[in-house]
């Protein structure tokens, strides 16, 4: 044995040793490989992993961001249908109060002048007449102001989804119709005719929604002053309605709108 190991020479075990590390680098290759495989797999899985992961909070935000705009739409939506409610309900309320002003205290404002209501006779010339006396004799004050009063209860519940000028501007329209009412049968009782523009307190209640402007030329009017003093309250009602609900507004001034009004009434008066 030993004499064969003698008689390896040098070069033999160059060989040898050349041979063996030709296989040990194919191993080690062959063992990189399937390690870098390992590795890139195991980087692709936790690649995949994490965009799963990143896929499913996407998804998860995009769900509760449609949560909330379903919520919003479906919150604004009733909020809106309750808006309108309201506001229906307040014009109807309107044309209550209108329908139920005594007609021949509204016939009276209509067919005279300041200068007449205000005459010495006037009451005599009225209840003198065939066919307005006996109107205006057969009002009840409690009656009338009964069913002024119930038109405003309903409304109260939608408060809350009516602006603050439309709520005084309804509760103004109100007080003018019914102060006048009241008033005029008092005083007709007691053989006088009310004069709404020599009434302080009514004054200082239209102040809160009227301009100065729009007030003073009102009681200027000599004829149908009354009448502009409604359509005003209601001209202004309807564009605190049509605002409220983001419809679109007419854009005449006031005074404008009076001044066409008092034109159209004077002529059919």
């Amino acid at each position: 044995m030993q004499e064969l190991v003698y008689k390896i020479d040098n070069w033999t075990i160059i060989k040898l040793l050349g041979g063996f590390a030709t296989v040990l680098m194919l191993i080690i290759g062959f063992a990189y490989k399937i390690f870098i495989a390992k590795i890139e797999q195991a980087t692709k899985y936790g690649y995949d992993k994490k965009i799963e992961e990143i896929k499913g909070d996407i998804n998860r935000s995009n769900n509760i961001v449609d949560s909330i705009t379903r919520n919003h739409l479906s919150s604004s939506q009733k909020l809106l249908d309750k808006k309108i409610e309201a506001y229906e309900l307040l014009w109807s309320s309107i044309l209550n109060i209108r329908d139920n002003f005594p007609p021949g205290i509204f016939l009276v404002h209509m067919l005279l002048i300041d200068s007449e209501i205000e005459k010495p006779d006037a009451f005599a010339d009225l209840n003198n007449n065939p066919k307005i006396g006996p109107i205006l004799r057969s009002y009840d004050r409690d009656d009338e102001m009964k069913k002024l009063i119930d038109n405003g209860k309903s409304l109260i519940i939608l408060k809350p989804y009516l602006s603050d000028s439309s709520f005084k501007l309804f509760n103004a329209y109100q007080v003018l119709i019914g102060r006048v009412t009241h008033q005029f049968i008092w005083d007709y009782k007691h053989s006088k005719i009310y004069v709404w523009k020599n009434d302080e307190s009514l004054e200082e209640i239209l102040r809160i929604t009227l301009t100065d402007k729009e007030l003073n030329y009102i009681k200027d009017l000599k004829l149908n002053s009354l009448a502009a003093l409604i359509n005003l309250l209601e001209y202004k009602i309807l564009q605190d309605y049509r605002i409220n609900l983001e419809i679109k507004e007419t854009t005449t001034d006031t005074i404008e709108y009076l001044k066409d009004i008092s034109k159209i009434i004077n002529n059919k008066a």
